[in-house]
């Protein structure tokens, strides 16, 4: 949501014309469909369950667990009656410490008698929390969630580890708090079929009128509100939790907003400066095998609808997001299919099947293709092998595609600001080195359009090349490179550190 400071002045003002308009006071096309969404939403964590979740987490950050458990001398078949023994003792010790660090007495209790039945729903709790803000955070907690998310598969999958908690229940895993399961449990699912939700639920567009920006938000403001009494009163709840419920629908259209935006900028610079067929040397293309570290042959035509089809795959990818992190949770959890801890060529990793991802990730692909009526390059999805061990980090990858873009397109921003705006010696150093401004955009945008699509990043064709997963393989290898490029000081003119940096444009 884009919010704007008002002078208290006007503020009286807007809102008495907000409550005063009977539709949206800025164009606004919704495309939300609530009933389909709120299934794979979860529910925004209240301040209690965010003190929870940041002490789960903290528990987790001081563990070292994966250090200890996936090691190379325990992933033989011959080990694993010893590896077991290492993961309960571990997992154990996580979740007495996070019970001990969440009431001293009852942790104390815990030691003495070794009992964990007695805290099944405090623990059951917290792995749910921290699932659920992940799922609502896919940018965060890359690292430290993957050690989470590892040591929960092995509460899973490990007989020492049930035995141990011997919980009544038999897992530790709790389905997800949603949206929609939380609406049917109290009764108010007709709240998704209300004509008034998609107002509340989709984020407010730009608009350069600053006042119908604000009059437009206010609005919003206040049709959440008389939804939240209506429905309140149904359900028998509080207001305020009934706002929960929209605010987290309103979350994840936000974050699909924002990111899809980010990839449709891209793609509108990709096809406003470079076209089917070249007309210079600069807006060229054409990658060969072997010239500059491509591993794949395109003419230009060819070229260009690979990219095309690459940022429409990532943009159908990115609005699914959160439903897409259900089911790669539900893969990775999933007690009726082990894992296989291997040495890949990139590690020691935990190979596993990822069948409700995959499914997923091959209808959006058919979607994608229907779209664009054609295309270019291999269709193959590695998950669940060498390349792609597992759900987790297929789509971890995805959720990382704003971290490539952001960066690429401040530093464009910079290049097309005003002369004048731009210190003396930084004007001169695009006419030294490029001959004007925009020809420095133009020969980083053809490099990033060229090299960050051109298979590179693997040892060998199946690591990289065309694939679903090689494209983005290719350009997180272009952000590694960045440093070569002989555009790099222009980065670092727009303020770019690293592509784990800040994120705002």
């Amino acid at each position: 949501m884009w919010w704007c400071l008002r002078s208290s002045s006007r503020a009286d003002d807007i809102d008495a014309e907000a409550d005063a308009a009977t539709s949206m006071p800025v164009e606004y096309p919704v495309k939300t469909d609530p009933i389909t969404l709120a299934s794979s939403v979860p529910v925004r964590l209240t301040m209690k369950e965010r003190k929870a979740q940041r002490l789960i987490c903290g528990v987790l950050l001081a563990s070292s667990y994966t250090d200890k458990v996936d090691q190379p001398s325990l992933s033989q078949e011959s080990m694993k009656a010893k590896r077991d023994l290492v993961i309960a003792r571990e997992t154990v010790a996580a979740l007495r410490g996070y019970v001990v660090a969440t009431d001293i007495s009852q942790g104390a209790a815990l030691i003495t008698s070794k009992d964990f039945v007695p805290h099944e729903t405090l623990i059951c709790k917290a792995i749910e929390l921290a699932r659920r803000y992940k799922v609502m955070n896919p940018d965060l907690l890359r690292t430290d969630y993957a050690k989470f998310l590892y040591l929960v598969q092995d509460l899973c999958l490990t007989p020492q580890c049930q035995e141990q908690l011997q919980f009544p229940s038999g897992t530790v895993v709790k389905p997800i708090r949603t949206v929609k399961r939380v609406l049917e449990a109290w009764g108010i699912s007709q709240l998704l079929e209300d004509p008034r939700l998609p107002v509340c639920i989709t984020p407010v567009p730009r608009h350069p009128n600053l006042q119908k920006l604000n009059l437009a938000l206010r609005y919003k403001d206040k049709t959440v509100a008389k939804l939240c009494k209506e429905y309140a009163l149904k359900a028998k709840q509080d207001a305020d939790v009934i706002e929960l419920l929209i605010r987290s629908l309103n979350d994840a259209n936000n974050y699909a907003s924002s990111n899809v935006e980010t990839i449709d900028s891209l793609l509108t610079m990709f096809t406003t400066h470079f076209s089917e067929s070249p007309d210079s040397s600069s807006a060229n293309l054409t990658i060969s095998e072997g010239v500059s570290g491509s591993r794949l042959s395109h003419a230009h035509r060819m070229q260009y609808f690979f990219v095309v089809q690459s940022l429409a795959l990532w943009k159908n990818i990115t609005k699914d997001m959160y439903r897409l992190w259900m089911l790669a949770e539900e893969d990775m959890l999933d007690p009726t299919s082990p894992y296989t801890l291997k040495l890949t060529g990139q590690g020691l990793q935990r190979v596993q099947p990822a069948k409700r991802l995959y499914g997923a990730v091959s209808m959006l692909l058919n979607k994608t293709k229907g779209e664009l009526g054609s295309w270019v390059g291999s269709e193959k999805i590695h998950l669940g092998d060498d390349q792609v061990p597992n759900a987790f980090m297929f789509l971890d990858k995805y959720a990382q595609i704003s971290r490539i873009i952001v960066p690429l397109l401040s530093t464009i921003a910079m290049i097309e600001k005003a002369p004048d705006s731009r210190p003396d010696h930084v004007n001169e150093y695009f006419r030294n080195s490029f001959g004007s401004p925009e020809k420095a955009k133009i020969a980083i945008l053809a490099d990033f359009f060229r090299h960050a699509f051109d298979g590179s990043g693997g040892d060998n064709m199946e690591d990289a090349g065309s694939c679903i997963d090689g494209r983005l393989t290719s350009a997180w290898n272009w952000c590694n490179q960045i440093r070569e490029k002989p555009f790099y000081p222009c980065f670092l003119m727009a303020g770019f550190s690293s592509f784990d940096g800040d994120l705002t444009l």
